[in-house]
């Protein structure tokens, strides 16, 4: 093919097969899909910047405020953790996945919300002083 290219040690015969959802047949002969290896190196990728926000002196919400400064990276090393579980998983059809994947979004929108709360208190707190 006049297309192929090679790169270190892995030859590309088509950029859309790395997107694609591969699948295998288990034991029972069902279907078992597995994530893209795009999405497990991003979810890998989502994981080390969850360390490293847990570990950084600086984040969205200081970690001295009660209750919402450790909120934060809990909220973010769950979600990460759940990212990488739901990529990494054999079979994507797996109930345990699914729920993974929902637990997960619903930890996203836990943080935005508890960042949002800390942001209007902390906003109101300014409001005041200056008043």
């Amino acid at each position: 093919m006049a297309n192929d290219k090679v790169y270190e040690d892995v030859e590309v015969h088509n950029v859309n097969e790395m997107h694609q959802t591969s699948e295998r047949h288990d034991k029972g002969g069902e279907l078992q899909k597995e994530s893209p290896v795009i999405w497990k190196a991003l979810s890998v990728i989502i994981a080390m910047l969850a360390i490293v926000y847990d570990l950084a002196p600086v984040d969205a919400v200081p970690d001295f405020v009660p209750l919402f400064g450790w909120l934060d990276d809990v909220g973010f090393t769950i979600m990460a953790a759940l990212n990488a579980y739901q990529h990494f998983s054999k079979d994507q059809t797996a109930t345990f996945v699914r729920v993974a994947k929902y637990v997960k979004w619903m930890m996203v929108a836990f943080v935005v919300i508890a960042a949002a709360a800390f942001s209007g208190l902390f906003v109101a707190i300014i409001a005041l002083i200056m008043h």
